[in-house]
C-alpha cells in the first residue's frame, strides 16, 4: 500500500512548518506528497529568499523521510513565468513525476510527465437537489476571481438584443464587482441578480442546473477546471475565453458543449454566442469518457506507487501516493474541519489533506 498526502488548493493557510509536517509524514509512513498547486505552498506573497527557503525546506523534509514528490502542472499562461522563479526550479528538480491534465500542457521534463484527465462529477452529485432550467439564463460563475467571468457581461447586458435573457452572477466576493453588480441590478432589476458569497457544492448544483448557459472566466486555476467539469457533468453548455486547453476540451466533449470566445466580451458577441449555442446540434450529454473518478483514481494510484518505488530503489527525494491518513487528522491540527474526497481531482477545499484507502495501489 502506498500512502500519500495531497495538497488541495486553498488560501489563507499561513506559513507551513515543514518540520511539523515531516513528523506527520514519518508517523504515518507517507510515501508520496502530491502538489496540486506549488504556488500555494511557496506563498507568492513571500520574498524571493523566503520562497527559496520554503522550497529548500520542503525538499529537505522529503529527502529526510525518503518521500517522493509529484506535481500537477496546470494549463495556465503564468506557468513559464513561475518556472523562472528559483523556488519553483528547486521543487521541479526534486519532482519524480509531473502530472498534466491534457496533452498540450508544458512541463520541465516530458520524460517525467504523465497525462491524467480531470474527473467528471456525475456520480458525485447524484441525489443533489437540482433546479428546473430557466430559459435564457446566463450564469457567470467563479470561486476565484469572479470579475474575470462577470465584469464583461455586467457592463454590456443592458444593450444586448437577445429577448428573454437574464444574467445571474455567482461566486466568491470580488472587490472589482462592488460597483458593477449594483449598477447592473439598478438598470435591469428584473433580469440581473447575484449571489456573491462562498456557495456550497449543493448550492452550486442548484445554480448550475438552473442555467441555460454557463460563462466561466477561463482555465487559469484548478478551481476554474472544477467549475467547468461541474457544469458539463450537469449537462450545461459552457462558454470560456479561447485557449489551447479550452479548444482541446471543446473537441473532446463534443460539438456545442464548450464554446470558446474569440475576444473581449461585447453585447454583439454575447448575442451571437447565445444564438450559436442554441442552434448547435449537440449530443444528449457531453462526452466525458475516460474521466470516471474511479478510473482516474486508479491512474493516480499507479503513478504514486511507481514514484514511491523509484525513491525507495533509487534514493531520489520526491513524493506520490494513493492512500493516506485519517480524513480529519490534519483538519483538526490546522483548524480546518472539512472531510476530503478520496480521490485526486476532487472539488478543491482546504490546505493540506491526508487521504486514505484500503485499495492496494501496487497494480
Amino acid at each position: 500500500m502506498t500512502r500519500y498526502v495531497d495538497q488541495v488548493i486553498g488560501e489563507n493557510h499561513g506559513d507551513i512548518d515543514f518540520q511539523f509536517f515531516g513528523g506527520l509524514f514519518k508517523r504515518f509512513d507517507v510515501d508520496v506528497v502530491h502538489l496540486l498547486d506549488a504556488a500555494q505552498v511557496l506563498r507568492k506573497g513571500r520574498t524571493g529568499a523566503q520562497r527559496r527557503a520554503a522550497a529548500h525546506a520542503l525538499v529537505a523534509t522529503l529527502a529526510e523521510h525518503r518521500i517522493a514528490l509529484v506535481q500537477t502542472v496546470l494549463p495556465v499562461a503564468g506557468y513559464a513565468l513561475d518556472r523562472r522563479d528559483e523556488s519553483h526550479r528547486i521543487l521541479d528538480r526534486a519532482t519524480t513525476v509531473f502530472i498534466t491534465l491534457d496533452e498540450t500542457t508544458v512541463t520541465p521534463d516530458p520524460g517525467r510527465t504523465t497525462v491524467i484527465p480531470h474527473v467528471h462529477y456525475r456520480d458525485r452529485f447524484l441525489g443533489f437537489p437540482v433546479t428546473t432550467q430557466v430559459p435564457g439564463r446566463l450564469l457567470c460563475l467563479s470561486r476565484t476571481g469572479l470579475s474575470r467571468a462577470a465584469a464583461g457581461p455586467l457592463k454590456v447586458f443592458s444593450v444586448m438584443d437577445t429577448p428573454g435573457v437574464s444574467l445571474r452572477v455567482v461566486g466568491d466576493a470580488d472587490p472589482d464587482l462592488d460597483e458593477l453588480i449594483p449598477r447592473a441590478v439598478r438598470r435591469n432589476p428584473d433580469s440581473v441578480s447575484a449571489a456573491v458569497e462562498h456557495l456550497s457544492d449543493a448550492e452550486l448544483v442548484r445554480e448550475l442546473s438552473a442555467a441555460e448557459l454557463v460563462m466561466l472566466p477561463g482555465i487559469n486555476t484548478f478551481a476554474d477546471l472544477t467549475a467547468l467539469f461541474m457544469a458539463l457533468s450537469l449537462d450545461r453548455p459552457v462558454v470560456v475565453p479561447r485557449s489551447t486547453t479550452a479548444s482541446l476540451l471543446a473537441d473532446q466533449v463534443g460539438p456545442g458543449w464548450v464554446t470558446c470566445l474569440p475576444g473581449p466580451v461585447t453585447a454583439e458577441l454575447l448575442d451571437a454566442t447565445i444564438r450559436t449555442v442554441r442552434e448547435q446540434v449537440r449530443t444528449p450529454r457531453p462526452d466525458l469518457d475516460g474521466r470516471d473518478p474511479e478510473t482516474v483514481a486508479e491512474q493516480y494510484a499507479t503513478v504514486f506507487h511507481r514514484a514511491a518505488e523509484r525513491v525507495r530503489t533509487d534514493g531520489q527525494a520526491v513524493l506520490a501516493g494513493e492512500d493516506t491518513l485519517p480524513d480529519t487528522l490534519l483538519g483538526h491540527l490546522l483548524g480546518h474541519q472539512e472531510t476530503p474526497s478520496r480521490h485526486p481531482g476532487s472539488l478543491p477545499s482546504g490546505a493540506w489533506t491526508f487521504l486514505s484507502s484500503d485499495r492496494d495501489s501496487s497494480a
